[in-house]
């Protein structure tokens, strides 16, 4: 019988593995149209009800698949990214105007407050898609009428990027889980929005493979989140 380590050195089982969960995430991901579909229609109580046990089996199945490939060794890990000096304020603002839509929607009000001329050292494209990714979460599980506080401070090699928001925050159970891909929480978004569970994990991948990381706090339920962008400060002249 083939031991883990076997297929690990296994190229095309490690290949055809990756089909696999390719095709499984995509089938079960037209499935959460589906839900999401049904979700906005859905005003009896036991509807709702139905609609997110349905999502939970989707996620467990999501989790599930993530499980598999990790247990089977499949390196999927994110390599290295380039990273030069970017320039953070032009790029939150071009953030939040992209996002300016969700915002409004929900009339929440985003405060940015970041040093002028405050460079780290990145990949413009894909911390473009961490900080979008940050910003429409704090949406997502803050209130109508919420704030959003943007702000940033250099530490001598390292720049700190914190994303605060006042909405329905994290119990220590989901803080230990927050970065897990697909894990199932118990904090819910304000207005019904998907739950996104995977872009978090994605978020910190994208993080570390910039030389940095991606922490996340909160005092409890109702308390807010805090997620803070750690990156490398780049020697400027």
């Amino acid at each position: 019988m083939a031991r883990p380590d076997d297929l690990l050195s296994n190229g095309p089982q490690a290949e055809r593995l990756h089909k696999f969960a390719h095709d499984l995430r995509n089938r079960l991901a037209g499935m959460h149209q589906v839900l999401q579909h049904l979700a906005a229609g859905a005003v009896d109580p036991e509807q709702k009800q139905l609609v997110e046990f349905g999502e939970q089996q989707q996620f467990k199945a999501l989790r599930e698949v993530e499980q598999l490939l990790d247990d089977m060794g499949v390196v999927r890990h994110m390599h290295t990214l380039p990273c030069t000096a970017v320039l953070l304020a032009p790029l939150v603002e071009r953030v939040v105007q992209g996002l300016r839509h969700r915002f409004d929607r929900k009339q929440q009000t985003v405060l940015v407050d970041l040093p002028e001329g405050l460079h780290v050292l990145g990949h413009a494209d894909q911390l473009f898609e961490l900080l979008n990714a940050l910003l429409s979460n704090a949406s997502k599980f803050s209130a109508a009428g919420a704030s959003v506080t943007v702000n940033a401070q250099h530490h001598g090699t390292t720049v700190s990027l914190q994303v605060m928001d006042t909405g329905v925050g994290l119990s220590p159970a989901d803080l230990d889980q927050v970065f897990v891909r697909y894990a199932w929480l118990s904090s819910r978004t304000t207005a019904g929005e998907a739950q996104g569970r995977s872009t978090l994990a994605r978020a910190r991948q994208w993080a570390r493979a910039m030389g940095g990381d991606l922490l996340a706090e909160s005092a409890g339920p109702g308390a807010g989140s805090t997620f803070t962008l750690v990156l490398r400060h780049p020697a400027l002249p």
